[in-house]
């Protein structure tokens, strides 16, 4: 199967109005920036046939602009595992349990994005660095079965560079 794994993008800094992390909202910027980023997916003839989502607003935002410019018309789920500071067993679960989809993307927080991909790939041969900024995308080609991970391509969202292998 094959997962996109993305960060949320730019949001609006805790402050006297949003006082909890939960409520951060994605900045008229990080909409934008989600916007461009999502058109490159769609350059790249990239659909999704499932969405989840953290619960946090930011992300769910996220996955609301990504749903807008790829024409996906399904249900965007939030999931508690991509909340934050899920372990990597949890993560695993998540996957298997949405392992009769076919292109699953998967919307949430740093460092988790950087740990759960980097856990996935481990036994690739030739092991890549991903540094998620806000809405870059990273594709692996997961197998449930055996648990594993080959990476396939990042998009670094700062430079829009695609690092394939």
């Amino acid at each position: 199967m094959e997962i996109y794994i993305i960060r949320h993008g730019v949001a609006a800094e805790l402050d006297n109005e949003i006082v909890e992390e939960g409520y951060r909202y994605l900045t008229i910027h990080g909409r934008n920036h989600c916007r461009i980023v999502a058109m490159k997916l769609q350059d790249l003839k990239v659909s999704f046939d499932m969405m989840l989502s953290s619960p946090l607003v930011r992300s769910v935002q996220t996955a609301e602009v990504f749903a807008s410019v790829l024409d996906y018309s399904g249900e965007i789920k939030t999931v508690i595992e991509l909340m934050g500071g899920s372990p990597f067993s949890r993560f695993l679960s998540l996957l298997k349990r949405y392992s009769y989809h076919n292109k699953i993307a998967l919307f949430g927080h740093a460092p988790d994005v950087n740990i759960y991909s980097q856990a996935l790939i481990k036994s690739d041969t030739n092991p890549v660095q991903l540094n998620f900024k806000n809405c870059s995308v990273c594709k692996i080609e997961f197998d449930p079965v055996k648990e594993t991970g080959k990476f396939i391509w990042f998009l670094d969202s700062e430079n829009m560079k695609l690092t394939e292998r």
